[in-house]
């Protein structure tokens, strides 16, 4: 996979800027696979579960703008949150998917006549990617209720009739619900939903190892660049100097995953554990764009360099929250 998705902008680097370039992860590889898996075998849809923070949406937001990991496929992309609230006419989720899709929403029209509009639409922009695939992305998806899945079921009646293939990946906030692998889906919708959509799952996690940390700090070495063609990489940017000398970030992967250990082992929290990208890609960018810069003549982070991004990051309070929350039901 590329590492790299970066603004067109050049005159800030793409670290310092509001919305940060997502690099190539193993938790992003895996979803990969899961999609394709469950399309070589037929399934319409696949449900990924996960916990708050650990990268799921920026994982798509790669996948689509990295769709090199469909290898011989093509395909179109929707990325959209389910609606909020449990309340909904007929015809409230194609209406949500017609805004979504810069389609007029008249003032009037049927739920079979939105469902036209939006299958029209959806066939389009399969023409304009010269495919009969289209795979869309729903973010939030413990919100939808049953009347969506059956929506989604007539939208795949639609497409398929006029010789599209439509797959769903049904991104779910386990925080929220508590769901696990074997309760998403299992006994809420009819046998036409789950075979469609929801047989296939996946646990999209943060990075489990050791190893995983350092290829996504690799990644900064040597799988990113800025400006584009200059062979620049993100970590020689902010540290050019101690670079030339052989500084590599990945070479903190071990120190930076013992000393998160310890700070969770401190606050009492469990012992088994995966790093959100959230915390992992703040403690990186504090590191290059905060710390490295304001020491002369650097050459390599201290503990207590590693120890204070780790802090700014927010790692402790982010996990001490995923621990305490109780999800609804529980």
């Amino acid at each position: 996979m590329n590492a790299l998705n970066i603004s067109p902008s050049y005159a800030q680097h793409p670290l310092e800027q509001l919305f940060r370039p997502t690099v190539a992860t193993h938790p992003i590889e895996r979803l990969a696979d899961a999609i394709n898996s469950a399309l070589d075998v037929g399934y319409r849809g696949i449900c990924i579960f996960g916990f708050a923070r650990l990268g799921k949406s920026e994982a798509a937001n790669y996948l689509i703008n990295h769709p090199e990991w469909l290898g011989d496929r093509k395909a179109a992309f929707v990325h959209m949150d389910a609606p909020d609230g449990h309340k909904r006419s007929d015809t409230t989720f194609f209406r949500m998917c017609m805004a979504l899709l810069g389609l007029r929403i008249p003032a009037r029209g049927t739920q079979v006549e939105l469902g036209d509009m939006v299958a029209g639409r959806m066939i389009e922009m399969c023409q304009n990617a010269g495919t009969r695939l289209i795979i869309v992305f729903i973010d939030e998806a413990q919100r939808l209720v049953p009347s969506d899945y059956e929506h989604l079921v007539t939208l795949d009646n639609r497409m398929t009739k006029a010789g599209y293939y439509l797959f769903v990946v049904f991104v779910n906030q386990r925080d929220i619900t508590g769901f696990s692998n074997e309760t998403i889906g299992s006994n809420e919708h009819p046998p036409h939903v789950t075979g469609r959509f929801l047989i296939r799952k996946h646990e999209f996690t943060g990075l489990v190892d050791i190893e995983e940390a350092a290829y996504v700090l690799s990644r900064y070495d040597d799988g990113t660049e800025w400006p584009p063609g200059s062979g620049i990489s993100f970590t020689r940017h902010f540290v050019e100097q101690a670079f030339a000398n052989g500084f590599l970030l990945s070479h903190y992967a071990a120190r930076l995953w013992a000393m998160a250990s310890n700070l969770r082992s401190q606050a009492r929290l469990p012992e088994h554990w995966t790093w959100p990208m959230k915390t992992f890609e703040a403690t990186i960018v504090y590191l290059l764009t905060i710390i490295a810069p304001r020491t002369p003549q650097f050459e390599s982070f201290t503990d207590s360099d590693l120890a204070e991004a780790l802090h700014a990051s927010g790692f402790v309070e982010l996990e001490l929250s995923r621990h305490t929350y109780k999800p609804k039901g529980n």
